[in-house]
């Protein structure tokens, strides 16, 4: 028995006064009513209806279900009500997390924009270096970079964040520009660490044949901050391997300079992607993909190298 329904059906007949009214209402025939309404009576184990050849009337029991039906539809009609407002006019939280130097430079400045169009909507945007579990941390959406090694997790592609290996025009003038990846060995090469006690640091290089190169650089300066990097490159400290949406500015002015531009770079993985990461496309909360929806137009309009 659909408890609902058959609620439902009984407040019909009530208001109706009549089980063909009620069938009338419903779509149901007299008889499809009556079996309805003695099986709801004989689930509950009293009588709700006093039944005579001219009217209907309730019980006491009938009283006291008809009192306790009408609060509990109005308050499933209310919760439907306002479950489905949250599709057409999201509300709430969301949590985003991002890398540092991306929210701060790419992600922040969107959200202004996009909370002026959903104004009951609240964005907590976390910003840290490290990948945060979705799930721990309550994290609706995360922004990322490279390959998504979490088989749990789906990825929208964002964006195609190459990398460069750069440095000021300074130490090139005083330590000369590497022709091949081998000569990088021979430079003071900044480098990106997760944590402290990692491994010295590998950059891969790849031609347009799909040869691949690995490479142990090393240097005096790591981090595990992308910006931090950046800086001390701009300094003449050393080289670094930065995402070209980081110093694309800097090699436009001059400021900083590429070299073996005819290899694709990287430091693990050659997925040059920025992506919008989440926990599963099935129910993905409306306010989730509007924001998603969001930072894929937003995005598309960048130039990232």
């Amino acid at each position: 028995m659909d408890n609902v329904k058959t609620m439902r059906l009984f407040l019909a007949v009530v208001k109706n006064g009549s089980l063909s009214g009620a069938g009338r209402q419903m779509g149901l025939s007299p008889a499809s009513v009556s079996r309805q309404i003695s099986a709801l009576e004989d689930d509950l184990g009293v009588r709700l209806l006093n039944r005579t050849s001219r009217r209907l009337s309730l019980t006491e029991a009938g009283q006291v279900y008809l009192e306790r039906a009408e609060r509990l539809i109005q308050d499933m009609d209310e919760l439907r009500d306002a479950v489905g407002q949250l599709a057409v006019r999201p509300r709430g939280s969301l949590r985003v997390q991002s890398r540092i130097s991306l929210g701060t430079q790419y992600v922040a400045p969107l959200i202004p924009a996009f909370l002026a169009k959903y104004p009951d909507l609240k964005i907590d945007l976390w910003l840290t270096d490290n990948d945060l579990d979705l799930v721990e941390h309550g994290i609706d959406l995360a922004i990322r970079t490279g390959d998504i090694a979490d088989t749990t997790l789906v990825g929208r592609r964002l964006a195609s964040s190459p990398r460069v290996i750069c440095a000021s025009p300074e130490y090139w003038a005083i330590h000369g520009k590497p022709a091949t990846p081998e000569e990088i060995r021979a430079h003071n090469c900044l480098t990106y660490r997760y944590e402290f006690g990692a491994p010295a640091a590998l950059w891969q290089f790849r031609t347009d044949k799909g040869q691949f190169t690995n490479l142990q650089v090393s240097g005096n300066f790591q981090t595990n901050n992308g910006e931090a990097l950046r800086v001390a490159a701009l300094s003449g400290l050393g080289v670094a391997l930065l995402p070209a949406w980081t110093v694309k500015d800097h090699l436009k002015s001059g400021t900083l300079e590429r070299v073996l531009p005819d290899f694709e770079t990287t430091v693990s993985d050659l997925d040059f992607g920025i992506y919008a990461v989440y926990l599963s496309r099935r129910n993905l909360s409306v306010k989730t993909r509007l924001f998603i929806d969001h930072l894929v137009a937003e995005f598309g309009k960048r130039e990232w190298a």
